[in-house]
């Protein structure tokens, strides 16, 4: 009994888990598809991505999006 209620308990707290990684990845790719299409600058990609730092910021942006492609 006590098995069964850990092995629930476990399913229920991974599944939201699950999904928003989900939402995270299709975001993130959205994000890289604009960027490489030029609606978007490099700084609000960034922005958007969450990356913080000043300097190269485009190029911080290219390094986070080939992870995703």
């Amino acid at each position: 009994m006590n098995r069964i209620f850990l092995i629930s308990l476990s399913v229920l707290l991974l599944a939201p888990m699950t999904v928003r990684s989900d939402e995270r990845i299709y975001e993130t790719k959205n994000i890289c598809g604009r960027y490489y299409a030029a609606e978007i600058s490099g700084g609000e990609a960034a922005r958007l991505l969450g990356l913080k730092g000043s300097g190269r910021v485009s190029s911080r942006v290219e390094q986070y999006c080939n992870f995703f492609r």
